[in-house]
């Protein structure tokens, strides 16, 4: 999928947003994506919106540490992430 709408891309990041609520890896991130129709993301995609959303003017996800396996990279949602999402309605 390498021609991505605007509209698009703000799905993508809201459904991040959303993942984060939790935790996500990258490889469940493209997962959860295809689930919902953006098939065919690649990695560098994914971790480009992730990258984003985790830039620190917006801080709105954070790489989680681990103790286990700490080369795959956990992701989830901020404080300001889970407001964002509330503003928005989608916090359920």
């Amino acid at each position: 999928m390498s021609d991505i709408t605007s509209e698009q891309r703000e799905q993508i990041r809201m459904s991040l947003l959303r993942y984060g609520l939790g935790f996500f890896t990258i490889g469940l991130a493209r997962q959860y994506l295809a689930s919902e129709g953006f098939r065919g993301l690649s990695r560098e995609q994914v971790q480009a919106e992730i990258n984003y959303l985790a830039d620190p003017a917006k801080a709105l996800l954070r790489e989680s540490a681990k103790a286990i396996s700490p080369e795959v990279r956990h992701y989830s949602t901020t404080a300001a992430g889970r407001d964002y999402l509330a503003q928005a309605g989608l916090d359920s």
